[in-house]
């Protein structure tokens, strides 16, 4: 993997698209370890809940890996909500959860993403 600042390739991400909210990488305990959100854009959860919601991500990343032998590895999870959307990759042994605005074009926005974390993984 080419040496980077994981908080740099945040950045990156979070300069794909002005339709993205966030991009944070979360460690195994559901800790954010690097990223956050964009500037100047407010978090639609308070701190307890964005605790919550990276726990939870945690915990189902670690479920969906039991199955990875049957299934083959997870690349991406995406979820539609009324307000946004968020979606997860694989980060190493992390997890990188990306929202973006309901109105964002997801697919092309997943699909630079995993173009470049394919140069890191």
């Amino acid at each position: 993997m080419p040496q980077t600042n994981t908080d740099d390739l945040c950045l990156r991400f979070l300069n794909l698209s002005g339709e993205i909210r966030f991009a944070g990488v979360i460690d195994r305990m559901g800790g954010l370890i690097a990223g956050g959100m964009k500037e100047g854009i407010e978090s639609l959860e308070n701190e307890e809940e964005s605790i919550k919601l990276y726990l939870g991500y945690a915990f189902n990343n670690a479920v969906r890996q039991d199955f990875d032998p049957t299934f083959g590895k997870v690349l991406y999870t995406v979820s539609e909500r009324e307000k946004l959307k968020l979606a997860t990759f694989p980060f190493g042994e992390n997890i990188l959860l990306v929202s973006m605005s309901k109105q964002a074009p997801h697919l092309e926005i997943i699909d630079n993403i995993l173009h470049i974390l394919r140069k890191y993984f």
